[in-house]
Formats: structure tokens, C-alpha cells, sequence
């Protein structure tokens, strides 16, 4: 049920009457809402289509990165000084 709301630019206007009053109480409806609102979702993250697919693309994108960082290492000059500390001399 949608519900229609007048709003003027004059200000207040006409104030409105009882009846009209009572037809827009309902005391489930704000329950629901109030429920809603402050407790936690029912549902695991794990289980929430949205959630897990954005959880799933943060965990690739965090493999993407280490993986770029690793070829990055690689593809960086060695020094000779530290080339050579780092090989065993063949003797």
C-alpha cells in the first residue's frame, strides 16, 4: 500500500482531521520498520547474494594485486654486489 503525503510550499496549510489522522496509524507497520532498522540481518553475509559476490571480488582483486607486486619484484635490475651475496660460490 503506497502512501500519499501532500507537502506544501506555503508551510503547514490545513491541518488534517481525526479520521485522516487514524488512517495513517499503524502501529505493525512501525514495529516492522523499528525491527528492521535496528537489528542485525538474518541472513550470513556469506549467504547474501550481493554481500558475498562483493566479498568475492575484494579477495580477487587482493590476489590480483600480490600477484602484480610479485612480477613487479621480478622484473626489477639485481644489483651485482647483492647478486653475488646471495649465490653460493662453485668452488
Amino acid at each position: 500500500m503506497k502512501r500519499r503525503y501532500r507537502i506544501t510550499p506555503e508551510g503547514q496549510g490545513q491541518q488534517p482531521t481525526d479520521a485522516e489522522l487514524a488512517r495513517y496509524r499503524d502501529p505493525k507497520r512501525l514495529i516492522y520498520n523499528y525491527t528492521n532498522a535496528v537489528q542485525r540481518p538474518k541472513r550470513p553475509l556469506y549467504r547474501d547474494p550481493k554481500a558475498f559476490l562483493f566479498l568475492v571480488l575484494i579477495v580477487l582483486f587482493a590476489i590480483y594485486i600480490s600477484e602484480r607486486l610479485e612480477h613487479r619484484k621480478q622484473d626489477l635490475p639485481v644489483d651485482p654486489a647483492e647478486q653475488e651475496a646471495v649465490q653460493p660460490s662453485q668452488d
